[in-house]
C-alpha cells in the first residue's frame, strides 16, 4: 500500500499524485513527473522575464531620451547665462556685475 506523505491518504500503487491534497508523491519524483503547476509556472516567470525585459529596453530609451534632452538644455542655459564684458569681450556669469576679467561695470 502507498499513502500520502502530506494527508496520509491511501493511494494506488500506480499513482504519482495524492488525490486528496495533489501533492506528488515519492513514485512521481521517481519518475520524474513534474506537477502541473510547475509547467504553468515555469510559463508564468518567462512571460514575466519578457515584460521585464521590454519594460528596461523602455526605460532605457526613456532615459536615453531624458539624458539628451538635459545635456541640450544645459548647453543652452549656458549660452544664455553668459554676458559678455564690452570692454575685454570675457564671458562672465549672468549674475555678475562686473567683469571677473578685466572689472569693468557689466551693466
Amino acid at each position: 500500500m502507498v499513502f500520502c506523505s502530506k494527508c496520509g491518504e491511501e493511494l494506488p500503487s500506480n499513482a504519482y499524485f495524492c488525490h486528496t491534497c495533489g501533492v506528488r508523491i515519492r513514485k512521481g519524483v521517481e519518475a520524474g513527473v513534474s506537477a502541473p503547476w510547475m509547467e504553468e509556472l515555469k510559463e508564468s516567470v518567462y512571460k514575466m522575464g519578457q515584460e521585464i525585459e521590454k519594460a528596461f529596453s523602455i526605460a532605457g530609451m526613456e532615459m536615453e531620451k531624458a539624458f539628451k534632452t538635459a545635456k541640450e538644455k544645459i548647453q543652452e542655459s549656458k549660452k544664455k547665462k553668459q554676458l559678455v564684458c564690452k570692454n575685454c569681450e570675457e564671458r562672465n556669469p549672468t549674475d555678475a556685475k562686473f567683469c571677473y576679467n578685466c572689472g569693468k561695470d557689466l551693466k
